[in-house]
């Protein structure tokens, strides 16, 4: 027979103050996580892929391929990718939080008190996946993971790092995806945009369509950027409309934003406005064939090209590796210790890793004129 005092902690409480049911916030969370897990960041969700794959076999860039002439007799010549797979992988890791609850406070909480707990661990799950993305897309450096293998970045100007020949271009030994402007500023002369400026742009953007991402080959092409260099490509006017030297492209405000006028010896207008979002992300206009979404999570000094294939989609250059296990995947509220009351000293947990899937199809350029680096907040 059990002897000694019944401490506090023996007495369960099965409801909070305004009478909800624990056991019925805990079947509430558990729905709310499979809506959450159904959801993503529009920012994320254009830059990645999930898999559950440690590594895979890609093609980066490769040779297209061509029809023939037919004859009566012959047979198609087969057509293969041109270059060889390259094996890239993904890092993971655990991460949790834990909510932990004491029978006095649940006694006299009310079901929004608890509910705040779960509000708090979602945006910090948010937060958390984005992050990573965004130090994966921003990092030069190669990791490995657990299990051995590389997690690469972009092409960061590696010895022997060559990527596969595109078309006609033969890249460098050594390419690189992480560029510098060359100046302290932006514009470089710190009043209008000039001609050094357009050629910084461009040759950003060229980083990602001469490995053949582009919008000929069916990719969305994305200039992001912040407020501070938004406004600057605001300014953008082609040559022929009284802009600098070079510039071949009028910035074209989105549809919806504010009104502007056109240059006095515009007599033609082609095409037309860009769309102002971009599933949820903010399309301030576009420049040639480039959207260009201001965000304030891109850091000012910095501004990041990539190509897309659509949300969550092969194409998009960062993966997002999750657990081979279905039931693992995504956020998970877990149980605490006394079983017939799971809410008590539950917490939440995720797994998952990053790494660079396509590796020319994203850049970066960081308005300095010394070497490049990662911006602080995602290094």
């Amino acid at each position: 027979m059990a002897r000694g005092y019944h401490a506090a902690g023996d007495i369960l409480v099965s409801q909070t103050q305004d009478g909800t049911a624990l056991n019925q916030l805990w079947d509430d969370y558990q729905a709310a996580l499979a809506a959450w897990n159904a959801l993503r960041d529009p920012l994320v969700s254009f830059l990645t892929y999930r898999t559950t794959d440690l590594t895979e076999q890609m093609y980066d860039s490769g040779e297209i391929g061509d029809f023939e002439p037919a004859t009566e007799y012959g047979v198609p010549v087969g057509i293969r990718p041109g270059v060889k797979p390259f094996t890239i992988g993904y890092d993971f890791g655990w991460y949790d939080l834990a909510g932990r609850f004491t029978w006095k406070f649940l006694a006299k909480a009310t079901a929004t008190q608890v509910n705040a707990f779960t509000n708090m661990a979602l945006e910090a799950d948010n937060r958390l996946v984005f992050t990573e993305v965004m130090r994966t897309l921003f990092r030069t450096d190669r990791r490995t993971a657990e299990e051995g293998h590389t997690v690469y970045p972009f092409y960061a100007g590696a010895v022997g790092d060559k990527p596969p020949n595109y078309g006609t271009t033969v890249f460098a030994d050594s390419h690189n995806h992480y560029v510098t402007t060359g100046a302290a500023t932006f514009p470089a002369a710190g009043g209008a945009i000039a001609t050094a400026d357009i050629a910084d742009l461009q040759a950003l953007v060229d980083l990602v369509g001469e490995h053949g991402y582009s919008v000929q080959n069916g990719y969305r092409v994305v200039l992001m950027v912040n407020k501070a260099q938004g406004d600057v490509i605001r300014t953008i006017r082609s040559q022929v409309n009284g802009g600098p030297v070079g510039s071949l492209y009028d910035f074209v405000p989105a549809a919806g934003t504010s009104p502007f006028l056109m240059p006095v010896n515009m007599q033609v207008i082609s095409g037309q406005q860009p769309p102002n979002s971009l599933n949820g992300l903010n399309v301030i206009g576009s420049w040639g064939d480039v959207l260009i979404v201001q965000d304030a999570y891109i850091p000012a000094g910095y501004m990041v090209c990539f190509a897309t294939g659509g949300q969550e989609t092969l194409n998009n250059p960062i993966g997002i590796r999750e657990d081979q296990i279905a039931t693992l995947r995504g956020l998970k509220l877990v149980k605490g210790r006394e079983p017939d009351y799971p809410l008590i000293e539950s917490y939440y947990t995720r797994g998952f890793g990053t790494g660079i899937r396509k590796r020319g199809a994203g850049a970066v350029m960081q308005v300095t004129a010394g070497a490049y680096t990662a911006p602080a907040v995602y290094a």
